[in-house]
């Protein structure tokens, strides 16, 4: 722990830099301040804290959160995030019982700062954010601590012995981990977890998304969606689209859209008839690629799509959760860099639910193949929809889990 604070100190000019451009390039003064563990005002006291790394882990909070609220109407919830993408997911789902806040950067000022003003009632942190500071002041503070979802890569489970040293620490300081595969739950234990705090429970990934809030999008034309894509794959996949001449519109939903710019750059030297969500383009019979830059509505899109193409996954980035589009009963092709999402993967190539392929060329036989062959896509449809089925208990069953723990801490 001492390397790590030490590491930490050295550390804050850097990393001051960092969230400064980072305050000045989103516009957003309420970063820079909630980093540094200030500017909470309008955010309640005594709520439950959930903290969401980013905008996967908030999709996955989502539906949790809502059935929490069913059962809990009188319960705020403050999300956490690290990124301003993370945080519009939050802002946009206009609830007067979810609030967001940027989590503060794991300093002993700023975190403690963050805790005593809001005094949280427990901390659930979803997967994998252990930090070092924000475990151990809110187990001094006796804010309870859970890991939800729990998960440990391969990467972290073979790190450095002193970081292996440090994690183990952490998980000593919670009061419960609940594990979404036997995997993980083994893995918590082997780092260092008490194996009597360690339960399985279920992958939340694997739960459907709320559906109230879905709308149709603003065409009657057929299209595939090209999802969380990341730099040089919507080169790479517009390549391979225009290869095979389809009538259907492209929809492209970078993983950030504030590479907006970057992507109609690159695009623009290979069609010109690309229309943009956040310029409120219309999409016309001439459109060709729609890019769909903004966050939020990918659930929309999935809905209606004919087919998703993952992103993430034809670059060495670990891919996305393809379970997403997946309980919309749509089939997914995704590349050969899935480490990220292994698990999902296996569920889904084991069930003939989903489609890797080993390259773009590989990419552009398999769109040919199903969307030139009805049939052929409306079986591995069927796939997907039985792969997905009976998922729905998982949230339910981390939902008893919680309101028994807030329970407790009320009786306490």
């Amino acid at each position: 722990m001492f390397l790590y604070r030490l590491l930490n100190f050295l550390l804050i000019p850097l990393t001051l830099t960092y969230v400064c451009w980072k305050a000045v390039r989103h516009k957003q003064l309420r970063y820079l301040k909630q980093r540094l563990g200030i500017g909470l005002g309008g955010i309640p006291k005594n709520a439950v804290w959930m903290h969401c790394a980013s905008v996967g882990e908030v999709n996955t909070a989502l539906p949790l959160l809502y059935e929490l609220h069913h059962r809990l109407p009188q319960q705020h919830f403050i999300i956490t995030t690290n990124t301003p993408t993370g945080a519009e997911i939050v802002l946009k789902q206009q609830k007067h019982y979810l609030h967001h806040a940027y989590l503060p950067f794991d300093w002993m000022l700023s975190v403690t700062l963050f805790v005593s003003t809001l005094k949280p009632r427990v901390l659930y942190v979803l997967e994998t954010e252990l930090w070092p500071n924000l475990f151990s002041i809110c187990h001094s503070r006796k804010v309870p601590i859970a890991i939800i979802n729990g998960r440990l890569s391969p990467k972290t489970t073979s790190t450095y012995q002193w970081v292996r040293k440090v994690l183990g620490q952490l998980l000593l300081l919670t009061d419960h981990i609940y594990a979404r595969s036997e995997d993980d739950q083994a893995a918590f234990i082997k780092l260092g977890a008490n194996r009597h705090t360690v339960s399985l429970v279920g992958n939340l990934k694997y739960s459907p998304p709320s559906m109230h809030a879905i709308n149709k999008p603003d065409t009657t034309r057929d299209f595939v969606v090209a999802a969380s894509t990341h730099d040089d794959e919507e080169l790479q996949i517009i390549t391979c689209w225009q290869k095979l001449k389809r009538s259907e519109l492209l929809v492209i939903a970078p993983r950030h859209p504030a590479r907006r710019d970057d992507i109609l750059t690159q695009l623009h030297s290979l069609t010109d008839s690309i229309s943009v969500r956040s310029r409120n383009d219309a999409i016309t019979e001439s459109t060709k690629v729609y890019l769909l830059d903004t966050v939020g509505e990918l659930n929309n899109w999935f809905a209606d799509a004919r087919l998703v193409i993952m992103g993430g996954s034809f670059i060495p980035h670990g891919g996305h959760n393809l379970l997403e589009p997946a309980h919309f009963g749509k089939a997914v092709i995704f590349g050969p860099s899935m480490e990220n999402f292994y698990e999902e993967a296996r569920l889904m190539l084991q069930k003939h639910a989903a489609v890797k392929v080993s390259s773009i060329d590989k990419l552009c036989e398999q769109l040919q193949h199903f969307l030139s062959n009805p049939e052929a896509l409306a079986s591995l449809e069927n796939n997907v929809r039985e792969a997905t089925a009976g998922f729905s208990h998982i949230v339910d069953d981390y939902a008893d889990i919680i309101c028994a723990m807030l329970d407790k801490d009320k009786n306490d």
